[in-house]
């Protein structure tokens, strides 16, 4: 599904420039739950930014579904987003003023799909996330952990080929953080390809793979139950 071949991504300041990704390589497989993880400042909410098509790269490809992204207009990218990406935020980026419904429903409105069709989607949304009983209610109201599966919810509704999760359980309690996860799981279960930065190793064993990134380089990959591979920097 992604290929990235030696990209790299560094940032200009006043007096200085920041490697935030080192010329990385990186393949990531249609249905991986593949976690990113690594002190602050190591290139991961970078590398989020870059698959989420948010940022571009100084230099590699990047391949998304057999497209190189790397050429592509900003106009372009916007479109592969909207068309195959879902977005989760540690601090959830809900409209206040909508509610639990018109919030999910949001994503859809966008892409010009029928009313009738936005309905039946959000319904069976609601309940796959199990949040239906607050359909009504404002995101003010809601617990963190009730939030969240709002904003997954928003994040699934288009069926999206890549689910993107960043930091997803930083502003929950253990409690909440296991649901989520949970639910991050099952969504990967039934196929859903997910893609999350994560400061929690606890939470990795809900995936399939983790990378650990460090200077803006992968110093480790594994899959989920195998034993450490350390990936050469040199």
């Amino acid at each position: 599904m992604i290929t990235l071949q030696k990209i790299a991504k560094s940032f200009i300041g006043e007096e200085i420039e920041t490697v935030a990704i080192d010329e990385m390589d990186l393949s990531i497989n249609k249905g991986e739950f593949l976690s990113i993880l690594g002190p602050s400042g190591c290139g991961k909410s970078t590398l989020l930014n870059v698959l989420g098509m948010l940022d571009t790269v100084n230099s590699g490809e990047f391949h998304f579904l057999g497209q190189n992204v790397s050429t592509l207009a900003e106009s372009q990218r916007a479109k592969l987003r909207k068309q195959h990406l879902g977005f989760i935020f540690q601090n959830f980026n809900l409209i206040d003023e909508l509610s639990v419904e018109q919030n999910i429903e949001l994503p859809l409105y966008y892409q010009k799909v029928a009313k009738a069709e936005r309905k039946k989607r959000v319904d069976a949304v609601l309940e796959r996330v199990d949040i239906s009983h607050r359909r009504h209610h404002l995101p003010a109201k809601l617990s963190g952990g009730q939030q969240q599966r709002v904003a997954i919810a928003r994040a699934i509704i288009t069926e999206p080929d890549l689910i993107l999760a960043d930091e997803p359980t930083g502003n929950l309690d253990s409690n909440n953080s296991g649901q989520v996860m949970a639910l991050l799981q099952q969504l990967n279960r039934e196929g859903a390809t997910i893609v999350m930065v994560t400061h929690a190793p606890e939470h990795i064993g809900f995936g399939t793979r983790a990378i650990e990134l460090l200077d803006g380089k992968i110093v480790s990959d594994r899959r989920i139950g195998e034993a450490l591979k350390e990936v050469s920097c040199g």
